[in-house]
């Protein structure tokens, strides 16, 4: 979160570039849906959530590669609005925005996607290093396979997380902001 908000003040040139990017990967997650709050912006964004954990708790299994990416790049991009709401000066266009609207943003909706998200990259990273860790050595296909089936169990939480999480941020979040 720190790098991400230190990037607004440190280098203020890169914050349209990444306000453009951060809108167009919206749009792609949207695709057709509208961003009027309802049942459709919800199923989108747990649509777009569940696959972001599903990834992250299977291609974990690649030495945990994804999820620690995949941490990175959501906090970055917490630190990074953070910033913007503290210093909306750097803003391309001039903005009402606010820290108090940052939160409102973020914490509704937040404090269900991000355990979520944070539970699917902890199980995700797991599940790529257990099963090359040395006391795994002569059972690591057993412990590969144990991690995949407590994956699959923790898969149950994050649904229902993501599912709050996605109702709170279509038909709470987006009326707040």
């Amino acid at each position: 979160m720190l790098i991400g908000a230190a990037t607004v003040v440190v280098f203020p040139q890169t914050v349209p570039l990444i306000l453009d990017f951060l809108f167009e990967t919206f749009k792609n997650i949207l695709g057709t849906t509208s961003p009027q709050p309802g049942l459709s912006l919800a199923r989108a964004l747990l649509r777009q959530n569940l696959l972001a954990s599903l990834y992250d708790l299977v291609f974990g299994a690649v030495f945990g590669i994804l999820p620690v990416f995949s941490i990175f790049g959501n906090f970055f991009i917490i630190g990074f609005l953070g910033g913007i709401s503290l210093f909306p000066h750097l803003l391309p266009e001039p903005s009402n925005l606010s820290f108090g609207v940052y939160l409102l943003a973020i914490l509704p909706h937040g404090i269900f996607e991000i355990p979520a998200l944070l539970l699917a990259a902890a199980f995700g990273l797991r599940l790529g290093w257990q099963w090359l860790l040395p006391s795994s050595r002569g059972r690591r296909k057993q412990v590969f396979k144990q991690g995949l089936l407590d994956n699959a169990k923790i898969l149950v939480l994050i649904l229902v997380l993501l599912i709050i999480a996605a109702a709170v941020e279509s038909f709470v979040t987006s009326r707040l902001v």
